[in-house]
């Protein structure tokens, strides 16, 4: 649906001004079709994102602000994800033997079952957002992303 049609709105102040709206727009929606189908995983997008992040570092831990640095979602409440996801037996934390000051943090079994579990459905949805466009306007649409996020 074209950006002008679901804010009723015919004019922009800028392409500029058009091209954030329907970045913002574009997230929003995207969010929420993976919330829905997250939710029946009884799970958000921010816990699957800390479980994804510590499964690509399994076997060894993080620490837990390595997890909020690489989270895509950057939220100040690092802990109450992992008190959440503890909660359930998907992540185990333990002081460092290094150092007793920091607090690492591992997926578990469980963690990495219910990531196999949801695997499939996440990949449905992926498909299914993107499924009008080719794999090269994928590569441009990232690659566009990565562009405007230059300065970040």
């Amino acid at each position: 649906m074209k950006l002008s049609e679901l804010i009723k709105q015919e004019s922009f102040a800028s392409p500029a001004q058009k091209a954030l709206l329907n970045v913002m727009v574009s997230s929003s929606w995207v969010m929420n079709e993976l919330s829905s189908m997250m939710a029946t995983y009884d799970i958000t997008p921010a816990q699957y994102n800390v479980l994804r992040i510590l499964r690509g570092s399994h076997p060894e831990p993080l620490t837990c602000s390595a997890v909020g640095e690489r989270l895509l979602d950057r939220t100040p409440d690092v802990t109450r994800l992992l008190n959440r996801l503890e909660g359930r037996a998907l992540v185990e934390r333990q002081r460092a033997s290094h150092d007793r000051r920091v607090v690492e943090v591992g997926i578990t079994k469980q963690g990495r079952a219910l990531l196999k579990r949801m695997a499939p459905e996440v990949e449905a949805v992926q498909q299914r957002l993107t499924c009008h466009l080719s794999t090269h306007e994928q590569r441009q649409l990232s690659d566009l992303l990565e562009k405007l996020r230059e300065d970040q």
